[in-house]
């Protein structure tokens, strides 16, 4: 809090004023003055009379109207739901004789919700006793955003500059390895005899395979990254899932497999649509891929709002993961944990780096021959 804001702080908590005068600083012009230039509002609870007072700044600030009484009844209503019970004990402890300054986000009376630095202490009577508490709340909506968003964005290229060098280590091993296997190969074939050439030569097939796969999967992650350069569309999960059924449709029917959805609550976000299909494809078909071996293959689809974010959940009913062996490896380049010729180990490294693109965060929760269920929060 500015040092003008803590000049007002003295003179809205001055406690040497006579109760008579309690509420001249309330119309004093310095007063005034004071809370229009720091963004300053000043309230005040009376334990005694049960009464409560906002004064002309406060007011403002939280857009009340003009015959507009506050009481402790709906004081909760002035702070976000997520912030009620900081609230609640903030002004308990205060009113049993504990100073507070906290940083709080507030809700205007029209349900805007704002950032504010709040300072209270008690009021005493001249026999020591608390008759109240008083204090005044600071709109810092506009510092406190700036300051939000500088740590999303220093998180943000945290995490980016920990997938660049875990993206930088991988390639490097793997066309290391086989830039390798082709120079031994190529040595061998030198002195090699007519028997082993042709064994030598089909070696030198599986080479450049596996070397054009990787660099397959390297250009189709820096194609979906490159891909998070484009402006945000609304997208909506509906038709998302709609277009990735029709291209997984056979591989779907092959194995008896059924796709629930329910995206009521959340049926459409800000996000790029490429993404959002991306995310989808994988997913789904790594749970048709990990099916269990006794049951057919279910996948759940919800979306939901929790904390104010939109939330997509994809459940299925497969092999699971063993979390305990495998749990910091889940979304690692070339990670595989089933027995199976066709795994990969790319389509979760490529979901967590578009997820994380566009700032939102993944989490898995698995049972070995249960399932495995993926929380994504946009």
């Amino acid at each position: 809090m500015n040092f003008l804001a803590h000049k007002r702080k003295n003179i809205f908590l001055d406690q040497t004023l006579p109760s008579s005068s309690k509420t001249e600083p309330f119309n004093s012009f310095y007063y005034k003055e004071l809370a229009k230039l720091t963004a300053s509002g000043g309230w005040r609870i009376d334990f005694e009379e049960k009464t409560s007072f906002l004064d002309t700044e406060a007011r403002r600030i939280l857009n009340t109207p003009k015959d507009y009484i506050p009481s402790l009844r709906n004081a909760k209503d002035f702070f976000a739901p997520e912030h009620q019970d900081l609230a609640a004990k903030t002004f308990y402890d205060c009113g049993n004789g504990k100073s507070f300054s906290v940083v709080i986000k507030m809700m205007t009376f029209d349900k805007q919700s704002f950032w504010a630095k709040a300072i209270g202490t008690p009021i005493y009577s001249p026999s020591n006793e608390i008759i109240g508490i008083q204090g005044v709340f600071q709109d810092i909506n506009e510092e406190k955003l700036k300051e939000l968003n500088l740590e999303k964005s220093l998180r943000t290229i945290e995490s980016q500059n920990s997938r660049m060098f875990n993206f930088a280590y991988i390639v490097s091993h793997n066309l290391r390895s086989h830039a390798s296997n082709l120079n031994l190969t190529m040595e061998l074939l030198k002195d090699s005899s007519q028997e082993d050439e042709e064994d030598l030569k089909n070696n030198l097939f599986k080479i450049s395979e596996s070397l054009n796969t990787t660099v397959e999967h390297l250009n189709e992650i820096v194609s979906a990254q490159n891909k998070s350069l484009k402006e945000k569309e609304t997208v909506y999960f509906s038709e998302t899932l709609k277009s990735v059924l029709n291209s997984l449709s056979l591989h779907i029917r092959e194995n008896e497999g059924e796709v629930f959805s329910e995206f009521s609550e959340v049926p459409s976000i800000e996000y790029i649509p490429f993404y959002m299909e991306s995310i989808l494809m994988n997913l789904i078909s790594n749970a048709i891929k990990y099916r269990h071996i006794d049951r057919k293959p279910v996948i759940d689809l919800y979306t939901y709002m929790e904390d104010g974010k939109p939330c997509l959940m994809v459940k299925d009913n497969g092999l699971g993961i063993d979390l305990k062996k495998y749990g910091n490896k889940i979304f690692n380049m070339y990670q595989t944990f089933h027995d199976r010729e066709d795994a990969v180990g790319i389509g979760l490294f490529i979901v967590k780096n578009q997820v994380e693109m566009l700032q939102g965060t993944i989490e898995v929760e698995s049972t070995v021959d249960l399932g495995t269920t993926f929380i994504i929060r946009f």
